[in-house]
């Protein structure tokens, strides 16, 4: 049997190398479904389907809260939380606290200062996860005591980037927000915890952290219920099932007053809430399970579409060898012996074609970590190397069911086989024109359905994108750029820090090339949300939230924002005077839809009893979405509300140019450095790189649609072509029959035209009804288009419309070409 079987691989091999163009073309074809699959699928399986990399990972858990019991709603709990759960919960080995994107200042020594994201933890955090350092040692339980001196671990990113992976930064001591902190280990390369989005550059012990950071510092110590700011994992003992501990925190929960209000808190509504357990793998995977199988679905059809064109190959093989397989048959040969070579082939051309795939497939890896916005946080740190065994098995699997998707038509069609009508069976008879359904057209109507498909979304995607692009930003995004710096990270205490700001802000108006420039956000980075009261609706049980920024005077002016009515901020708007507000259209037609708003106030804006005079009223802005309608927005004069607000210690710069907005980096950089050149820049942005932000998302779906629907549609013409040409030329004495009958060149032109046009409608109405189902899936990233959306239907009919007559006009043009003589003279 197994030297059948290798005779079969030598003979299929030998084969293949005499028919070099046709395997070259099949290896290429499946080389794209395969090569697109392996690197989405590297992707997917950290996603989805790996486990952590920590020890025994299915004991470990997430502990969510939620409202009403088992009803998880919030994936961060307060810090009293973790400190009831930790210690009154004895189903545990141990329960960490954390916060994985913490932003810090570090200064390296020569390396300058850089912002980085830390990872604040309680310092058993590396101990219930099991977790390993690369170098030196983890963090440990003691290094949270009070007496310890604070210790910090590296990533291995920032490690090899700063220190050129030297062992020698062991003990070496780093400046973490003016604060010195030892080096005792670096973390493994890709290490995040349990995120699969925040990767931090440092971390920290938590006690430790928050005698650093103003928010922290501010926060912990009162222990509040409503700061909720804290992930919370924790180990199972061995033999602790899920519902065994959330038994037991029900109980503990339940004695500490779940779904009864929070005296200390003294918010009437505030209510603490009850613990739910949730496997820390499935919470890491929560957020990426829809775009995964999206992204594996859509590759999938690519994958579908190349064993398509490969099958039709074969097919067309297969049959210009039909009397070597009758007389195969005819000799005693078996049809499981048949059916075996022409799989064998398959299966060659599959592993060909895999091999070729993982390079296609480490350039794809590299493409779509350089496509995905930051908005979109694909883990590429946790992407694995095409060499995993996990992936090689996958990508080899492939290979094998390609192979034989692509050969088992063929194979089974031809190795039962009548051996005499085969014999006796003249190809050239057949005819082009035939309305008869075959293998080969059922494949390419499968092909044009599944390129419909991905056309459709890609489609779809493309008007969102231009919908999006005609809304009205509210502010000029050309020629403005800015950046951001951080006083009071850098050890300034808040009243220094207050100061610094005016000379800051000259030093940026005074560099060169730039017109104006002001302290404030860039546009679409989100404001701070607060809760107000409105003179004259002070009603004690009413809360209104809006949105809050703080700016400097000319900040309207440098973003192009309108002045509607009133008057901008100034000078004389300072910490010393009456407090002045600004406000956003929508919330002056909220409050005050035919009457002024001017001269009105708000009353307790944040945690302050201060009330604000509303100077003026400007244009609506957008938040984070671009295309999320304009909520209630205020502004407050930076001079006076600094103080107010130590959680936002960031001082952002913006700046408008006639020139190039690049340009203004440089600018920021210099007017900081004259401030004090070890403040770190942060956040370097033009206006438009801002607006392009966006939409990341929907734009990183809009290329992988468009790139696969390409691929698709190159196929699938590809594989129409092929049918075409393939029957035309088998077809030679029918078409030399009517010509010689009478028929027209052009009768001819249309009545092959005819039958791949028909093809190409049944693959389009299959695939129309398909798309009308499945773009459900996009449906919650569109805008100003429904999933029915008849211009893009019809945009994609004729489109594939168009593409037919190009893949079949050169076939059946060539049929109008044979000389009716000199084809009946070869039959």
């Amino acid at each position: 049997m197994l030297s059948s079987s290798f005779q079969d691989f030598r003979y299929s091999l030998r084969a293949l190398g005499k028919n070099l163009g046709f395997t070259v073309i099949a290896v290429i074809t499946l080389a794209l479904g395969i090569g697109a699959n392996t690197a989405i699928f590297s992707m997917v399986d950290n996603l989805l389907f790996r486990p952590l990399p920590f020890p025994h990972p299915k004991e470990l858990v997430r502990i969510f809260n939620g409202p009403v019991r088992g009803n998880p709603v919030g994936s961060h709990i307060s810090l009293p939380n973790y400190l009831d759960y930790r210690d009154g919960a004895s189903c545990f080995t141990g329960i960490a606290a954390y916060i994985d994107r913490f932003p810090v200042n570090v200064s390296a020594g020569k390396f300058g200062t850089e912002r980085v994201d830390s990872g604040m933890v309680t310092a058993n955090y590396f101990k219930v996860l099991g977790a390993k350092a690369e170098i030196g040692r983890t963090l440990l339980p003691s290094d949270d005591d009070p007496g310890a001196g604070p210790v910090v671990m590296l990533s291995d990113s920032f490690w090899r980037r700063h220190f050129s992976a030297d062992a020698s930064v062991l003990g070496m001591q780093l400046l973490i927000d003016g604060q010195a902190f030892a080096v005792v280990g670096v973390t493994p390369a890709g290490f995040a915890g349990v995120s699969f989005e925040n990767f931090p550059e440092v971390w920290l012990p938590l006690n430790h952290a928050a005698n650093i950071d103003p928010l922290l510092k501010s926060q912990i110590p009162q222990k509040k219920q409503s700061f909720r700011a804290f992930g919370v994992i924790g180990r199972l003992k061995p033999g602790v099932s899920l519902a065994q501990a959330q038994s037991q925190l029900d109980v503990l929960a339940a004695g500490l007053g779940a779904g009864k209000p929070v005296p200390s808190e003294g918010d009437p509504e505030f209510r603490r809430e009850w613990p739910v357990l949730v496997s820390a793998t499935a919470a890491a995977r929560r957020d990426y399970s829809r775009l995964s199988l999206l992204l594996l679905g859509v590759v999938g059809l690519v994958l579908f579409i190349a064993c398509a064109d490969v099958a039709g190959l074969m097919l067309a093989r297969a049959e210009s060898r039909q009397k070597e397989s009758a007389i195969r048959l005819a000799l005693g040969g078996t049809p499981s012996r048949v059916m075996c070579l022409q799989l064998s082939e398959g299966l060659i051309v599959g592993l060909l074609g895999a091999l070729s795939g993982m390079g296609l497939a480490a350039a794809g890896i590299r493409l779509l970590v350089l496509a995905s916005p930051e908005s979109l946080p694909l883990p590429s740190e946790r992407i694995v190397s095409l060499l995993d065994l996990r992936v090689l098995m996958f990508t080899a699997s492939t290979a094998v069911i390609a192979g034989l998707i692509s050969t088992v038509a063929p194979a089974f069609k031809y190795s039962r086989s009548n051996v005499m009508d085969a014999i006796r069976r003249d190809a050239s008879l057949s005819s082009a024109l035939s309305r008869r359904w075959s293998a080969q057209t059922m494949i390419v109507v499968l092909q044009v359905a599944a390129s419909v498909l991905l056309l459709v979304g890609a489609g779809m995607m493309a008007r969102t994108l231009w919908h999006a692009a005609q809304l009205p930003l509210g502010f000029d995004p050309e020629h403005g750029a800015g950046a951001s710096t951080d006083l009071i990270r850098q050890g300034y205490d808040k009243n220094t820090a207050a100061n610094m700001l005016d000379p800051l802000l000259e030093s940026m108006r005074a560099q060169p090339g730039v017109e104006t420039a002001a302290l404030g956000p860039l546009p679409l980075t989100g404001f701070m949300q607060t809760v107000i009261k409105v003179e004259g609706q002070e009603s004690s049980d009413r809360k209104d939230w809006v949105y809050l920024t703080r700016v400097s005077p000319g900040y309207f002016a440098t973003l192009g924002i309108l002045v509607f009515a009133g008057r901008d901020f100034d000078r004389s708007d300072n910490a010393a005077a009456p407090g002045v507000a600004l406000i956003n259209a929508t919330m002056a037609q909220k409050y005050w839809p035919h009457h002024s708003p001017l001269g009105k106030h708000l009353l307790h804006v944040g945690p302050h009893d201060q009330s604000f005079e509303i100077v003026g009223v400007v244009g609506d802005t957008p938040n984070y979405d671009l295309v999320e309608p304009a909520k209630p927005a205020v502004y407050l004069s930076l001079a006076q509300s600094y103080l107010m607000f130590p959680w936002q210690p960031d001082a952002s710069l913006v700046a408008r140019t006639s020139g190039d907005p690049k340009l203004l980096f440089s600018a920021i950089r210099a007017a900081v450095a004259k401030i004090d050149p070890a403040l770190p820049v942060f956040h370097e942005r033009t206006f438009e790189q801002q607006v392009a932000t966006g939409l990341g998302e929907q734009k990183f779906l809009a290329r992988m649609l468009f790139l696969f629907a390409s691929v698709a549609i190159l196929l699938a013409a590809t594989g129409l072509f092929g049918l075409i040409s393939y029957n035309t030329a088998r077809a030679v004495r029918d078409i030399g029959v009517r010509l010689a009958l009478g028929a027209t060149r052009k009768q001819v032109l249309w009545m092959v035209l005819k039958r791949a046009i028909l093809l190409s409608f049944s693959g389009l109405v299959i695939g129309m009804i398909a798309a009308i189902w499945l773009v459900r899936l996009i449906a919650s990233q569109l805008f100003g288009v429904t999933p029915t959306d008849p211009l893009t239907f019809a945009g994609v009919a004729l489109f594939m419309a168009l593409v037919t007559v190009i893949a079949c006009y050169v076939p059946a043009r060539r049929a109008t070409r044979i000389d009716p003589m000199i084809a009946l003279r070869a039959e």
